[in-house]
């Protein structure tokens, strides 16, 4: 059996680890190759580093960013691509990440393929349109089977057409569990610091600091509960990672007085669990979120979470390990900070929680499933 995945780049550490183990993990009688369009995109620049690579078969069709090619360029190379490596599988890995993504689908369709659809988008995704949402059906309906980041996302599929047999695999949502693991338990051993001071204990958010996020809403909440509980004098918040709003926050953070937040540059993936190490709870407070993988990070290392309903992970990350507050409810979100910031207890309980509910998203373990899931359809 010969499974081509289709990428769009390869800097993505989370999709490279999945692809490494499916490599591990099959049999000799079955071939993965993985072909990515590009090396990345303009907007990870930053967050490029060769310190950490993964290690499976795989080529890029092009050494650029992937906004510098046309679509045309994409779509022949990889039609190219596909006809000279003759797969019996082809796994296009979202519908949605890049045109010539989702026409691969159709490719494989007319050269008599066997076609799974990796998707992440789910039922608490953006605003949906009617064209849009008809277009997806097509892609649904040219597709054999399906693997799904998760519940929502399952449910999607089959809101948009697909059938419950045909999902393969529904907890696809992973990270590089063991790495993480082990960067968090090497930073905790060795007593890692921030540079700058913080309070003795601290919530933090990781990722881009853009709207989706609703850090301003966070910050309002944080700033209320600072100014009248005594508990949170002794609590700060970390910002981890940069984006368009920071300038907007950091001003925000000095007209609300709170002094309490700090802001840290972006660091690469592996480095993200020594952070973990001076936090106590993680919080995400998104509008809309296809998943929230960062959530899962903080899971491997032992931290309760708090997220919104707009995260496509609450349904199946969050089960007595944290809590789920409706969007922009200010007084939800403050309930689920108040009730973590005063009882110690909590936290550990909600944080051994988070250990054993990340377990079914095992690396290992999803990737075995899939492999068995592509086996079915290439007989």
């Amino acid at each position: 059996m010969k499974v081509l995945i289709i990428h769009n780049i390869l800097w993505a550490h989370y999709k490279s680890a999945l692809f490494q183990s499916i490599s591990n993990n099959a049999d000799p009688d079955t071939e993965v190759r993985v072909v990515h369009l590009a090396k990345n995109d303009i907007t990870r620049k930053s967050m490029e580093s060769a310190a950490f690579e993964y290690d499976y078969p795989y080529d890029v069709l092009f050494d650029k960013y992937i906004e510098e090619l046309s679509f045309f360029e994409k779509f022949w190379k990889l039609l190219t691509y596909i006809l000279a490596y003759k797969p019996d599988i082809i796994n296009v890995t979202g519908y949605a990440v890049d045109p010539a993504i989702s026409m691969s689908i159709f490719i494989g369709k007319v050269l008599g393929k066997k076609v799974i659809l990796s998707t992440e988008t789910s039922t608490t995704d953006n605003a949906k349109t009617f064209i849009k949402e008809s277009i997806k059906k097509l892609f649904i309906k040219a597709s054999d089977a399906f693997i799904c980041f998760g519940s929502t996302s399952a449910d999607y599929v089959l809101e948009l057409g697909g059938k419950p047999n045909q999902i393969i695999e529904k907890r696809a949502a992973v990270v590089d569990d063991k790495t993480l693991l082990k960067q968090f338990n090497a930073a905790k051993e060795e007593g890692f610091k921030l540079s700058s001071p913080t309070p003795k204990h601290n919530f933090i958010f990781v990722g881009r600091l853009i709207d989706v996020k609703n850090l301003p809403f966070l910050f309002k909440v944080f700033a209320e509960i600072k100014q009248t509980e005594e508990t949170a004098k002794d609590w700060g918040l970390i910002m981890l990672g940069d984006g368009d709003l920071k300038e907007e926050l950091q001003k925000l953070r000095s007209d609300l007085k709170l002094e309490d937040v700090t802001f840290l540059p972006p660091v690469a993936w592996y480095d993200v669990p020594k952070y973990y190490t001076v936090a106590d709870v993680l919080l995400l407070t998104s509008t809309s979120e296809a998943w929230g993988l960062v959530v899962n990070e903080a899971m491997v290392c032992g931290l309760p979470v708090i997220v919104s309903d707009k995260c496509g992970c609450h349904l199946d990350l969050i089960n007595g390990n944290g809590f789920v507050f409706q969007s922009n409810d200010a007084v939800g979100l403050k309930i689920a900070i108040l009730s973590l910031m005063k009882d110690e207890k909590l936290r550990t309980e909600m944080g051994q929680k988070s250990k054993e509910v990340i377990k079914n998203f095992s690396l290992d373990e999803v990737s075995k499933r899939i492999l068995k899931g592509f086996k079915q359809y290439a007989s």
